[in-house]
């Protein structure tokens, strides 16, 4: 389950790293797609974080 964890704190650290130039570059439709991805690995990194815990 750790490296569960590990691997979306990776993964979401990417994502927000692409989203942050989708920004830059006022890729609007990217950014929302991004974003709503982004929401999604954050649930599952809290359910797994509180089973972790």
């Amino acid at each position: 389950m750790l490296e569960q964890l590990k691997a979306l704190e990776k993964q979401l650290f990417y994502l927000e790293q692409e989203y942050l130039l989708a920004k830059e570059r006022h890729e609007f439709l990217h950014q929302y797609d991004l974003h709503e991805e982004m929401k999604q690995l954050r649930k599952k990194h809290r359910e797994l974080k509180a089973k972790v815990s």
